[in-house]
């Protein structure tokens, strides 16, 4: 018989409690002035991890129209040199 759902778990709390106590004691002892330049960035980098919100992947869904993988109207005025309105026209008559 475990607790009903919904209900906050009081071991949770208390330990979360005791830690944030001993993390306000260790943070108001410290001198920041005391710290190197390395050491205050390091402790920037920590702190940040614990205030702003880590950011989720995201997908990008771009709405546009598929273009043709091919050319279907091949203009008259084309100057062919190398046979591939031969070629170009030969696949869409396949397809």
């Amino acid at each position: 018989m475990g607790r009903t759902s919904g209900t906050p778990n009081k071991i949770t709390a208390e330990v979360r409690g005791k830690l944030e106590n001993l993390i306000d004691s260790l943070v108001d002892s410290i001198e920041i002035d005391d710290l190197n330049t390395s050491q205050r960035i390091k402790m920037l980098q920590i702190a940040l991890q614990y205030t702003l919100p880590r950011l989720q992947a995201t997908l990008i869904k771009e709405e546009h129209e598929d273009q043709p993988l091919f050319i279907e109207d091949i203009p008259i005025n084309w100057k062919d040199t190398s046979g591939e309105r031969e070629t170009i026209t030969t696949y869409i008559k396949k397809n």
